[in-house]
């Protein structure tokens, strides 16, 4: 699915919105030659928690990205495409949790804020 650069930021910041993140701030935004190509990060903060978001859009689609949350200081999740770990079945995609690398079958936006959900309703 295609997506606007614009469009997609203001989607991902409604999805962080409705966990309750606010103080959302788009950190750094360059735009590309269309208006579905471009980079960005943005950041949002909820109680103790951070999250970052980075994705490099090419003609609408999603090539580069890398999600975080932290807890603190300390990383608790984060997905990205980094292509460091090539026997993970799911290779360049994976996840971190805590200290641990694990496939990442659903690399989605929406998969990674359900996650975040979920370990925030833990607290």
């Amino acid at each position: 699915m295609s997506m606007k650069l614009a469009d997609r930021i203001a989607h991902v910041t409604s999805e962080l919105q409705k966990l309750g993140f606010q103080n959302i701030i788009l950190t750094t935004y360059r735009p590309g030659p269309t208006n579905l190509d471009g980079y960005y990060k943005l950041q949002a903060i909820k109680y103790n928690y951070r999250v970052f978001i980075a994705e490099l859009l090419i003609q609408g689609s999603i090539v580069k990205y890398s999600y975080t949350l932290l807890h603190g200081e300390n990383a608790i999740l984060r997905y990205d495409n980094a292509p460091h770990y090539p026997h993970i079945e799911t290779f360049p995609h994976h996840k971190h949790e805590n200290d641990r690398i694990k496939p990442l079958y659903n690399h989605s936006i929406e998969s990674f804020i359900k996650e975040v959900k979920i370990l925030l309703e833990k607290g």
